[in-house]
């Protein structure tokens, strides 16, 4: 694996994988664990990098021998994989935490994409994903950082792939009042990747789901799109599917 100037591991991001994300957890750790242990005062009550990062071993140690006892895409039972999945990604989100609180930028970069590769496990399994925040924040952080068409296809994937994973809570989208949930910022992020990737099929098969969703949303999402579609980069026909849902939408909202 080759290293970047920072020591890092420069691996693939799509498919995410266990083992990619145990290597980015690992190198990430590291730092944490010592920048920590050269700051911390002598006793604390709280849970130290150091104590998280065992656990995280034993979290990778368990999807890994579960992998290799059922195979990668095995129907494992769905609580099982649920509860798991929901340890390992809960780990990764306090250790990122850690990261930021002792100003680690890259180190917590490292952490938040190593949830990618746990997550995609929970999938790969059919549970259901309880902690998305990590990985519905990492995802649109990739997303703010490439114009790469395949890497934004790739992405929209994923995030297809995350939204039909959450868990039965997330799906019910009860805090309706809460801007910031996970469902409503994944299906807004998913929306806006697939008008980026500038490819029809793609939007109008987002958009489709999208509105079902998040109806109240529609208005007001497809008048910002309608918007943005005055810069050269977008296509006609891109700019043709988005003038149709706004205009469908924009009279809904007038009667």
């Amino acid at each position: 694996m080759a290293r970047t100037a920072s020591g890092y591991c420069e691996l693939k991001l799509f498919p995410a994988r266990l083992d990619d994300a145990q290597a980015r957890q690992r190198e990430a750790s590291s730092e944490v664990v010592d920048c920590y242990s050269a700051r911390a005062p002598a006793t604390t009550d709280q849970v130290t990098p150091a104590q998280i990062v065992i656990a995280l071993e034993q979290f990778f140690d368990i999807a890994q021998r579960l992998d290799c006892e059922y195979g990668e895409t095995a129907a494992i039972v769905q609580e099982d994989v649920s509860q798991i999945g929901d340890y390992g990604l809960q780990l990764l989100t306090d250790l990122s935490n850690w990261a930021n609180q002792l100003d680690l930028q890259q180190a917590a970069s490292e952490l938040r994409l190593a949830s990618l590769g746990a997550s995609d496990w929970v999938l790969r399994h059919h549970g259901e994903i309880r902690t998305p925040e990590i990985v519905v924040d990492t995802l649109a952080n990739l997303a703010n950082t490439t114009s790469d068409v395949e890497i934004l296809k790739q992405l929209e994937s994923v995030m297809t792939n995350t939204l039909h994973g959450l868990s039965t809570f997330h799906k019910r989208d009860l805090e309706t009042t809460n801007p910031g949930r996970p469902w409503r910022v994944l299906h807004i992020n998913r929306a806006i990747v697939a008008t980026r990737t500038l490819d029809p099929t793609v939007m109008r098969r987002v958009f489709d789901e999208f509105v079902q969703e998040l109806p109240a949303e529609a208005p007001q999402f497809f008048a910002e799109g309608q918007a943005q579609m005055t810069k050269s980069v977008y296509p006609e026909a891109v700019r043709e599917i988005v003038r149709d849902y706004y205009d469908i939408w924009h009279r809904r909202r007038m009667h």
